[in-house]
C-alpha cells in the first residue's frame, strides 16, 4: 500500500507491520542521517593555534601577541547575542549558578523554575543556596508564561527556560515581575539564535545562560556563558566565575595574568579552558547557516504532518519571530490506540534507524531531582519538599505524555529525510 501526504507518496509494506513488531521499515538501513557535532572549518586550526600557542587557559601567564581564544569568544558572543557582556564559564549549569549569585539573594529565598526542563535548571538554585520551586507551564509552547507564575511564596527570580524550539514570552513575564523586584533570568541553553520580536533570546531578561554541551546547536564538547547588559552585574559574574577576579584590560604584558585580583565578592573557578572557546569560536561562524538548514525541514515536515490527524509540530509563540531547534517534537494530541508516547518513540526510532524519545521526566518526579540526599542541602530541602507537598503541573504532564522528540541533527539533513519522518509518523498511527 501508499500513503499520501500533502504532496508525498511513500510505499508501506503491505503487511503494515511496525518495524519494532518484525515489519519493513519506512527507511532503508543503508541511509544514513547526519552526525553530530559537524567540526567548523576553523576549529582544527584554532586548536592547532593553542595547543602550540604556549597558552592553554585564561588563568596561564600572557604569552605576548598569542590568540586568547576564551577573551576572543567573550567579544564574538556578546555580539552574536546582542549584549554588552559575555562572561564565558565551563558549562551551562556553571551559567545559571553564577547568575543567581550575581543577584545577592538572601540564602533560602525562592527561584521560581519550570517543571518542564532539565534537572539544572533547579539544581543550579539550590547551589546558589535557594529554593526552587516547580510552576507549570503553557500547554501550547512548553514554556513558563505570566499566568503560570505563583507570587504567593515571594520569588526574588524566576528562571524563564526557553523549551525544545520555543521560547518563553519574556517581556510579558518581565511586565509582572519587574514592578516587583523579580529579575528574570533566561535559560537558553536549548535557544542559541532564537529571536523574540528580532531580539536574541538571552537579551530580554536581566541575565540570559547558555550551555554548550556536546548535543547543543553550539557546542564546544562542554563549557557555557552568562550575557547581559547590567553594567553592575558584569564584573561581578567575571568574579564570581574567576576565583574572584575579573580581566585586567584589553592588553596584558608578556608574563601577566589576564585576570586580576579586584575580588569584590569571593567566586569558585568555573572558567573557560582555551581549547572549548578555541572550537566554541569557529563553531559560532556556522550556527546561522545551519539554522537556515534546520528551520527550513522543520517548517516542511510541519507542512507535511497537517495533512495527518490527531499529530502536530510544537509551534512557537507568535512573538518569536525565529526558532532555534534544539528537540524537534512531535505532539500527538491523540496517541495511538493502545500505545504511550514512549511505545510510538519505539516505533518511530525502529522505522526510521534515528533515535526518537520521550522529554526529560518532569522535575517533580525526577530522581535527578532529590535535594534530600545531600545533608549540605538539609534546610534547603525540607523546605522544598514542604512547599511541592501539593501542587500539580497538569500542563507539564500533558506535554511529557503528549510528545516525542528527536535530536535537532536529524534537521540537518535533506527534504527527503522530512518525507521519511512524515510516513513513520503516519504509518504508526494508522498500522
Amino acid at each position: 500500500m501508499s500513503i499520501k501526504v500533502e504532496g508525498m507518496t511513500t510505499s508501506i509494506p503491505l503487511d503494515r507491520r511496525l518495524a519494532v513488531d518484525g515489519g519493513r521499515p519506512v527507511r532503508p538501513p543503508d541511509r544514513p542521517w547526519p552526525r553530530w557535532p559537524i567540526p567548523a572549518p576553523d576549529a582544527a586550526g584554532n586548536l592547532s593555534a593553542v595547543l602550540t600557542g604556549g597558552r592553554w587557559a585564561i588563568s596561564s601567564p600572557s604569552v605576548g601577541d598569542a590568540v586568547l581564544f576564551e577573551r576572543r569568544f567573550a567579544a564574538d558572543f556578546a555580539r552574536y547575542v546582542g549584549t554588552r557582556h559575555c562572561v564565558p564559564v565551563d558549562h551551562g549549569s556553571s551559567a545559571l549558578v553564577v547568575a543567581l549569585e550575581s543577584l545577592g539573594l538572601g540564602y533560602g529565598e525562592t527561584v521560581l523554575v519550570p517543571a518542564l526542563t532539565w534537572t539544572a535548571s533547579a539544581t543550579a538554585a539550590l547551589r546558589a543556596g535557594l529554593v526552587p520551586v516547580l510552576v507549570d507551564v503553557d500547554r501550547d509552547t512548553g514554556c513558563v508564561g505570566p499566568d503560570d507564575l505563583d507570587l504567593s511564596v515571594d520569588p526574588r527570580a524566576v528562571v524563564a527556560v526557553h523549551w525544545a524550539s520555543n521560547m518563553a514570552d519574556v517581556p510579558a513575564l518581565d511586565a509582572v515581575t519587574r514592578p516587583r523586584g523579580i529579575s528574570v533570568v533566561e535559560d537558553c541553553a536549548q535557544a542559541h539564535g532564537a529571536t523574540w520580536q528580532g531580539r536574541q533570546a538571552g537579551s530580554l531578561g536581566r541575565i540570559g545562560c547558555f550551555s554548550f554541551q556536546h548535543g547543543k546547536v553550539l557546542t564546544c564538547g562542554e563549557g557555557g556563558a552568562v550575557v547581559t547588559d547590567d553594567d553592575t552585574l558584569a564584573p561581578v559574574l567575571q568574579e564570581l566565575r574567576a576565583d574572584s577576579r575579573r580581566y585586567r584590560g584589553d592588553r596584558t604584558p608578556p608574563g601577566e595574568l589576564d585576570l586580576e585580583e579586584s575580588a569584590g565578592v569571593q567566586g569558585a573557578n568555573f572558567c573557560l579552558d582555551e581549547f572549548s572557546a578555541a572550537v566554541a569560536c569557529a563553531q559560532l561562524t556556522t550556527l546561522d547557516e545551519q539554522h537556515e538548514v534546520r528551520n527550513h525541514n522543520y517548517r516542511l515536515l510541519g507542512e507535511l504532518l497537517d495533512g495527518v490527524d490527531g499529530v502536530r509540530l510544537l509551534r512557537p509563540a507568535a512573538g518569536q519571530t525565529r526558532i532555534s531547534i534544539y528537540e524537534g517534537t512531535i505532539v500527538f494530541d491523540e496517541l495511538p490506540a493502545g500505545m504511550d508516547n514512549a511505545a510510538v518513540a519505539a516505533a518511530l526510532t525502529a522505522e526510521l534507524g534515528r533515535r526518537f524519545y520521550c522529554t526529560d521526566e518532569p522535575l517533580h518526579r525526577s530522581r535527578l531531582l532529590q535535594p534530600w540526599t545531600k545533608p549540605l542541602l538539609a534546610p534547603l530541602a525540607e523546605r522544598f519538599a514542604a512547599i511541592h507537598r501539593e501542587r500539580t503541573y497538569p500542563n507539564t504532564e500533558w506535554l511529557a505524555a503528549h510528545t516525542v522528540q528527536t535530536h535537532h541533527s536529524t534537521f540537518l539533513g535533506a527534504e527527503q529525510d522530512m518525507e521519511d519522518i512524515a510516513a513513520a509518523v503516519t504509518k504508526v498511527l494508522t498500522r
